[in-house]
């Protein structure tokens, strides 16, 4: 695993956003036959006058297709995770997406009151152009830790998908997120816990997407 970014501290790595700042050029568009189609999973919408029923989700083949709608985070109600782990996803950008501009999608460990307005998580995200960015949710702010950085061993969309693996690891005392194999992002993760912080890196694990994506997923898995 080659090692491309570190980060040694939270506080130091990271600006804080309101989250659900979303712009207007680009409206969510209208997903025929929306709604969360698969047994077990559940979502929320970055902005709370938003429906999650509004992104489309199914099963397809081995995995699940996600069809969007609004920018949103999803789970199965089993998906959880403690101690040492790693948690990944395979997407697909598929050229159906069909927002304006560039759009992330990836995966978050450490979900807390998912469901509450305390909701708390870390992301690992790519954008289908060769970009990746880490960022932590708490409540109705953001936390960048990994700015918007182009790395190699990203995939870029065009006429033909994009498809990468994104993965979030806790181990050995840190926590990071690697794509295809490449380490992108690392912290302590004594650094990634406290107020204003990961509640813990334990809890809900699933999938993030923003809005007017199309996208194909195997995953994610624990191991």
């Amino acid at each position: 695993m080659r090692r491309a970014v570190i980060a040694t501290g939270f506080l130091l790595a990271c600006t804080a956003i309101r989250a659900g700042a979303q712009g207007t050029a680009d409206p969510d568009k209208v997903v025929v036959g929306s709604g969360i189609q698969v047994k077990g999973w559940q979502g929320r919408t970055d902005d709370s006058r938003q429906k999650i029923s509004d992104v489309k989700f199914v099963q397809m083949g081995t995995g699940y297709h996600l069809t969007g709608g609004p920018h949103a985070v999803l789970w199965s109600t089993e998906a959880l995770a403690s101690g040492d782990y790693t948690v990944s996803a395979r997407i697909t950008k598929t050229p159906r997406s069909t927002s304006s501009h560039e759009e992330s999608y990836g995966v978050f460990i450490g979900g807390f009151d998912m469901n509450g307005p305390r909701q708390n998580y870390l992301y690992c995200v790519v954008f289908g152009t060769g970009n990746v960015m880490v960022r932590h949710r708490d409540g109705g702010e953001t936390h960048t830790l990994l700015g918007k950085t182009a790395n190699a061993a990203i995939s870029k969309a065009g006429e033909r998908p994009a498809t990468d693996e994104v993965a979030l690891w806790v181990q050995s005392g840190r926590v990071g997120c690697s794509v295809n194999g490449t380490e992108v992002f690392s912290a302590a993760k004594a650094d990634m816990i406290g107020t204003g912080k990961l509640v813990s890196t334990d809890g809900v694990y699933g999938i993030r997407a923003s809005h007017n994506l199309d996208l194909h997923i195997e995953g994610p898995v624990r191991k």
